[in-house]
């Protein structure tokens, strides 16, 4: 891939979007991408390829091929701030829930023996309910130190 074209019809491939979508999620005009797409643009704007580099995730070196995709530079600091918010999170619901889920499967079997509610949810899967809410505070605890690791 030499040229911002090829780069930007495989970068819009890979994520599986359209002109109009990539249009919507970086506000630059759907026209502009289809000039830049085929071509027709020798020498675009930064301000207009930089909202288009950072949805992908790559350099604007990368972006107008000076650069292989190949060489994905790190997740930058406030990616990583906003990925290890996000997982700190859902961390800290799944550790509410690994405490509730025993009372909650307790409450809801009570209910269908004394026929306060029928039984929608068979008895076999509500041991999973623990079991995946703990195997994904392990995952977001792993997750947790990859991102540590390369922040470093």
């Amino acid at each position: 891939m030499d040229n911002l074209s090829s780069v930007l019809s495989y970068l819009m491939s890979r994520q599986g979007i359209k002109s109009a979508e990539l249009a919507r999620k970086t506000g630059v005009g759907q026209p502009v991408i289809h000039r830049l797409m085929t071509g027709a643009t020798d020498n675009p704007q930064i301000s207009t390829i930089k909202p288009i580099a950072d949805f992908f995730g790559v350099s604007l070196d990368q972006l107008v091929g000076l650069v292989s995709l190949n060489n994905q530079p790190s997740l930058n600091d406030a990616l990583l701030h906003d990925l290890h918010n996000k997982l700190t999170a859902i961390k800290t619901i799944s550790s509410v829930l690994v405490d509730f889920l025993p009372l909650l499967i307790e409450g809801y079997r009570k209910a269908v023996s004394a026929s306060l509610q029928k039984e929608d949810i068979s008895d076999e899967i509500l041991p999973l309910l623990s079991i995946n809410t703990t195997n994904l505070l392990k995952i977001i605890n792993h997750l947790q130190e990859i991102f540590t690791h390369n922040n470093k």
